[in-house]
């Protein structure tokens, strides 16, 4: 009997020669000023929301650590269908300050993927900083690009942890393992371990919340301030205070300002004086039914530990009946006492992929050596993330 043949092959000889054709004309080039418009375009097709142009001049025009626009293109014809795009930052790491990119907003048109498109705007970007540019390259990139990072000279440092606290745990986890969650991929064999985790996390939670955030704080003489506009100076004074040897972000009175001007975003930031002089300070961010707990300083964290988990009760109690909070890296002293529980180990670990946050480093200056560095070398808040 003959075999049936399918209406829709997946490749046969017609497209796979479109393909080809249509690859082989495709320009790669720098960034000019008109393709704005193009680029906002794409990163709605692409990542299904869209974008502002003020977004577009602060992340790529205003940054302050870079004197150009840092993107590659693909173009087809006059017709934009592919961008490599470079977040520029100052990084500090033993009391050395140099310039960073962050590889993010990658985006390749989706009738233009898997035909080496990607590869040739790396190739490109690599060949632009080659001589003159940044010290080195670090992303945390998706599943869909991880790869070919590896394959371009990036080296996988480890995966950085995401804390959440959740308002309502049984209710959360049995969203996240119905694939509901947000921030929240889920492990294929999550639901086998959820009940373990909704017990584990239920029974924390009822305790503490008996005993209430309030109480575990630690006695601290300080005047706390709560700032709907960012104060950068305050910021940056708290930040010198007790600066970590981990390689981060270089916190600025000017990287503030910038950093926190982000439209797409409003910020509130809780300040702690003591005797008149900053302290500390943490910033949120309210994302839909959650909060973002995206910057804490000091960066050493327990410089000023009594003053940070004051703050930390200070920001919980404002946004007591958010469905959850969520904290990147090394930004809570205590995170447990808190009921903050890391993705990267149980009982959340069983339930959601941590592996969007592994951090991948190139060097392009042979004295960065960040590419052997380890994990515990680096230390993050959301502020040294690419966040959109």
């Amino acid at each position: 009997m003959a075999r049936s043949i399918p209406d829709e092959p997946r490749y046969n000889l017609h497209t796979m020669k479109t393909a080809s054709r249509r690859t082989s004309r495709v320009t790669i080039r720098q960034f000019q000023p008109g393709d704005r418009e193009a680029f906002l375009s794409l990163y709605e097709q692409v990542f299904g929301r869209g974008r502002s142009s003020a977004w577009f001049r602060w992340k790529y025009e205003d940054n302050p650590y870079v004197d150009h626009v840092p993107i590659v293109v693909a173009e087809d014809d006059g017709r934009l269908v592919g961008c490599r795009s470079l977040f520029a930052q100052e990084m500090r790491g033993h009391g050395t300050v140099r310039t960073a990119f962050q590889p993010c907003d990658t985006m390749v048109h989706s009738d233009y993927r898997r035909r080496g498109l990607f590869d040739r705007m790396n190739e490109r970007t690599l060949e632009r900083y080659a001589e003159s540019g940044p010290s080195f390259f670090f992303n945390f990139p998706n599943e869909a690009s991880k790869r070919g990072n590896l394959n371009h000279g990036w080296r996988e440092i480890g995966t950085v942890p995401l804390y959440y606290r959740v308002r309502d745990p049984v209710g959360a986890l049995e969203r996240w393992t119905a694939g509901t969650g947000a921030e929240t991929p889920v492990r294929a064999d999550g639901r086998a371990a959820v009940a373990v985790a909704k017990s584990f996390t239920t029974r924390v939670a009822e305790g503490t919340h008996r005993t209430g955030d309030r109480l575990l704080a630690p006695d601290a003489e300080i005047a706390l301030e709560r700032h709907e506009s960012p104060p950068a100076e305050a910021l940056a004074t708290a930040y010198r205070r007790s600066i970590p040897e981990a390689m981060h972000t270089n916190r600025t009175a000017t990287f503030y300002r910038w950093r926190l001007a982000n439209p797409e975003h409003a910020y509130t930031t809780y300040v702690a004086r003591r005797d008149g002089e900053p302290v500390a300070a943490l910033v949120t961010a309210d994302v839909d039914d959650r909060v973002r707990i995206v910057e804490t300083v000091p960066r050493s964290l327990e410089a000023e530990r009594g003053a940070l988990e004051r703050l930390l009760v200070a920001a919980l109690a404002d946004r007591e009946r958010r469905e959850f909070v969520t904290a990147f890296g090394e930004t809570l002293p205590r995170p447990i006492r808190y009921r903050f529980f890391p993705d990267t180990r149980p009982p959340l670990s069983t339930v959601v992929r941590p592996s969007s946050r592994t951090l991948l480093a190139r060097d392009l200056d042979a004295s960065a050596a960040v590419e052997n560095s380890s994990i515990d070398d680096w230390t993050f808040s959301r502020l040294d993330l690419d966040t959109t």
